[in-house]
């Protein structure tokens, strides 16, 4: 497993813009069950976008990538708290100014469309510095692993029927609300 060189070199490459990707998770894994050992391939299919609780026997990279995506989360969660008039939302633990100024700017939006696309842009790009960062064996492919979650993630998306749901939600709660008066 040292560099797994064979195995990074044959990756294609990822692109943000990619919809679909250009290969599945489940392809991705296979190809790195060439090269990996069967404790790597655990420690691969445990990498997930959402930060799990345990974070015991993951790469560095990967603790730095949940680091980052909690601390973002708690940020996004607290300014959500104050525009619902909870202040008081107590976070438990500090968040960068990074994390700050990106939560800000996503919450400007009005769209949930465009703060997904900001907030997976920047995802991206921290990926992209924790690429730089790790250039082979397995945090690298911990990385790529991530940014392919990612893109399929993004492939998921609909924007017509996100729209067209969001329309039968607040018609709904409009019905509610006027049922009630």
């Amino acid at each position: 497993m040292p560099g797994c060189y064979y195995t990074i070199c044959s990756l294609p490459h990822l692109s943000f813009t990619a919809s679909p990707p250009p290969l599945s998770s489940s392809a991705f894994l296979s190809t790195c069950g060439i090269e990996l050992s069967r404790l790597d391939m655990s420690v691969m299919r445990s990498i997930t976008l959402l930060p799990p609780a345990d974070l015991s026997d993951s790469p560095s990279c990967i603790e730095s990538w949940y680091n980052g995506e909690r601390q973002l989360r708690l940020e996004l969660a607290r300014l959500r708290a104050v525009r619902l008039g909870r202040p008081n939302f107590v976070s438990q633990g500090s968040v960068s100014p990074f994390f700050k100024k990106i939560a800000r700017q996503a919450m400007a939006f009005e769209s949930p469309w465009q703060a997904e696309e900001l907030l997976d842009l920047s995802r991206w790009q921290i990926l992209n510095e924790l690429e730089a960062e790790y250039d082979s064996g397995l945090p690298r492919l911990a990385v790529y692993f991530l940014k392919l979650q990612l893109l399929e993630r993004r492939a998921r998306f609909n924007q017509q029927a996100g729209q067209k749901l969001r329309r039968e939600i607040v018609n709904r709660i409009t019905l509610f609300l006027r049922s009630d008066q």
